[in-house]
């Protein structure tokens, strides 16, 4: 497990999987059920992995190789992580959790003459949604919330409709980064926005970093995060505020003009809402 650290004096341990107690195997369908607490999670997997949402979580991820950046993991859809693929998400906030479902080759070699890895996609997708899917995490959620354990057929039913309706969606094109913001073009935009956070960041200021359309950059970057863009750096300027909470002595004040906010009441407001606590409870905690 590898080790990292939020803010001034809050050490997180990544672990695997194994950190979700409630875990079952069967016909070929690995589960595990991820409540909603906040987490660290890492992990290598050696088998196709289709987690269902059950709700919204917002976090810092990265896949493969990729680079480290804010996601929001959006409820009631399902995210693909290939076999041999790595996953790591520092969860801050959940919402109800998820459903992991890892699938065995002869599995999906009995359910499908064309598994998941043939839908020509190399890497991680998140947030593929459809109404199939929807209809399943609530099923799940329902179920979870009630306090029962899913039984073995349950899980070779709901993991294999989950399976069968992910890989409609990628085969569909309902993908994340269908929207054409690619990744150096998404970068871009994040680059700035965190160089910017002081003033006002608009739209067209964004779209003019990325060069491309406005509504190509609106769709990108909600396919991308779950947020439109205001709210995507809504939640940038939240979390540049906190940063500077907890590991400087800035006075509250300035904290709230250096991340773009009109007063300090602003920042007290939108922390509380967004956070649960106001900008003296994080510097105190």
């Amino acid at each position: 497990m590898a080790a990292a650290t939020i803010g001034r004096a809050m050490p997180v341990r990544y672990g695997g999987l194994e950190q979700f107690p409630e875990r079952a195997s069967h016909g070929g369908v690995d589960y595990c059920v991820a409540g909603s607490r906040p987490y660290a999670l890492e992990f290598a997997n050696g088998s196709d992995v289709v987690c269902l949402l059950l709700g919204d979580i917002d976090s810092t991820s990265r896949f493969d190789d990729g680079r480290e950046g804010p996601l929001v993991f959006r409820g009631e859809t399902s995210a693909f992580h290939p076999g041999r693929g790595n996953v790591r998400v520092l969860a801050r906030s959940v919402r109800h959790g998820f459903v992991a479902f890892a699938y065995s080759d002869v599995f999906q070699e009995a359910i499908s003459e064309r598994g998941l890895r043939q839908c020509g996609i190399s890497g991680s997708t998140n947030n593929i949604g459809t109404g199939p899917i929807r209809h399943l995490a609530r099923y799940a959620r329902d179920r979870i919330a009630a306090g029962a354990m899913l039984d073995p057929l349950e899980i070779q039913y709901l993991g294999g409709m989950v399976y069968v309706e992910t890989m409609r969606g990628l085969r569909a094109g309902r993908l994340a980064d269908a929207s054409g913001l690619s990744d150096a073009a998404f970068r871009r935009i994040v680059d700035f926005i965190e160089a910017g956070l002081e003033g006002a960041i608009n739209c067209e200021s964004l779209a003019g970093v990325a060069g491309l359309p406005l509504r190509c950059v609106f769709d990108g970057i909600k396919a991308r995060t779950g947020l439109s863009p205001y709210q995507f750096v809504i939640s940038r300027r939240v979390e540049r505020a906190r940063v500077l909470l907890e590991q400087s002595n800035l006075p509250i004040a300035d904290v709230a003009l250096a991340c773009g906010f009109a007063s300090q009441q602003h920042l007290t407001t939108t922390l509380t809402r967004k956070l649960g606590r106001t900008p003296s409870r994080i510097r105190k905690n």
